[in-house]
């Protein structure tokens, strides 16, 4: 069983152990915070330092953050050319189809749709045992699914540590899976909640706006009664936080472990 760490920040490489044989490192939720080339270099420079196998991590983005995205992903096929590049966004698949093909694709959690809300498990007791398959399933589930990832070279599935559990034995053999712990992310948008945040005058704006990186000093918890634990809401993503392990890994329906020492934003 590989073991990644997953780091957004490079002063988080702190929680480097020799456990891990390979580093996740970007972001997956906010194009505004796409690493710096600087930060890349100095990333890859511990990659190199310690052996490391390397995973860049890319989130959904417009036009703009799509160029970013092209000038990064340069570098990086440039500089480590057997990287794997974590795609949110099918547009940044496509880019990286055309452009930089030497590099292994990787499709992120955020294109696995799964039923991932907490709030399932104030029903999974009252439906049906084919009910209960279903929320544990995903699109990988699909036949078809399987066949499209193969054809364009896709090999390795991300995945989230759910609530209900997942299961795999329907998911398509030939490709890889991954799985994300402690951190199950939820839902995402555009619209960050965290902007202005600590400005009284902007209590009531709501929008896509200039980027405090708010999300970088304010971490909340939100509690109701209807949900079975807190969620977390960091920057412009809901999280909640799963520590057990699922039969995935005992029964190696996983082969990668992907840990994050914190939320990965």
């Amino acid at each position: 069983m590989e073991q990644a760490l997953y780091v957004s920040k490079v002063e988080n490489l702190k929680y480097f152990s020799k456990d891990f044989t390979r580093l996740y490192f970007g972001q997956e939720f906010c194009e505004k915070l796409i690493p710096t080339e600087e930060q890349l270099e100095e990333v890859l420079s511990f990659v190199e330092k310690e052996s490391l196998n390397f995973t860049f991590v890319t989130p959904y983005v417009t036009n703009h953050g799509l160029e970013r995205l092209e000038d990064q992903i340069g570098f990086l096929g440039k500089r480590k050319p057997d990287a794997e590049i974590v795609f949110n966004d099918w547009g940044v698949f496509q880019f990286l189809r055309e452009a930089w093909p030497g590099l292994t694709p990787v499709m992120g959690r955020l294109l696995n749709k799964m039923k991932r809300g907490p709030r399932i498990m104030n029903i999974l007791d009252k439906v049906p045992r084919e009910t209960r398959d279903f929320f544990q399933g995903s699109n990988l589930d699909v036949p078809a699914v399987g066949r499209f990832l193969k054809s364009r070279g896709i090999s390795r599935v991300e995945f989230d540590n759910l609530l209900q559990g997942i299961t795999l034995e329907g998911a398509d053999k030939e490709i890889h899976k991954s799985l994300y712990m402690p951190f199950v992310f939820v839902s995402t948008t555009r619209f960050c909640l965290s902007a202005n945040c600590d400005s009284r005058q902007k209590s009531d704006y709501v929008g896509i706006g200039a980027c405090g990186r708010e999300c970088q000093k304010y971490t909340f918890n939100l509690e109701n009664p209807v949900m079975k634990l807190p969620l977390i809401r960091k920057g412009n993503a809901i999280f909640f936080l799963n520590e057990n392990i699922p039969d995935v890994v005992s029964n190696r329906s996983v082969d990668r472990i992907v840990i994050e020492p914190e939320i990965p934003i």
